[in-house]
């Protein structure tokens, strides 16, 4: 997601202000337990979750706000990215993969990572709750329980 933490370093792509969901370990395995509990309203459904809707520069300023720390940041063009990641591509280096990935992400306005919306999702079927603080989120990154 371009963030090191012990290096207090991020890696924005474009602005870093492309938007996209992410769901956390916690929610895919609240998730799981509330298909089980609610078999005849979940089967044969393909079912679409989400914790967050966030871009990395939020991210950047959730993981400085508990850090305490400024962080490095540098920038990236996904434009450049795209370009190295298939020039890898036709040398037939799979790390063109990764390359490509980041611009499916990040690109500046593409809005592609949009994976489901609040209203879409089927957070409510399943128990889930709307949305997860973000702060929340990374405090539990830096301090696991």
């Amino acid at each position: 997601m371009g963030f090191s933490i012990p290096e207090r370093a991020a890696r924005t792509y474009d602005s870093g202000n492309e938007p996209f969901t992410g769901t956390t370990m916690p929610c895919i395995g609240d998730a799981v337990a509330g298909i089980l509990q609610r078999p005849g309203a979940t089967a044969n459904k393909f079912l679409r979750i989400r914790s967050l809707e966030v871009t990395q520069n939020e991210i950047l300023a959730a993981f400085e706000e508990a850090t305490g720390e400024k962080w490095s940041v540098t920038s990236v063009s996904t434009k450049d990215i795209f370009e190295k990641g298939k020039a890898k591509l036709a040398a037939g280096d799979m790390g063109a993969i990764l390359d490509l990935m980041v611009v499916q992400l990040f690109e500046e306005g593409a809005g592609r990572s949009i994976v489901v919306t609040k209203e879409d999702s089927d957070n409510e079927l399943l128990g889930l709750q709307e949305e997860e603080d973000l702060s929340a989120v990374i405090k539990g990154i830096l301090s696991p329980a």
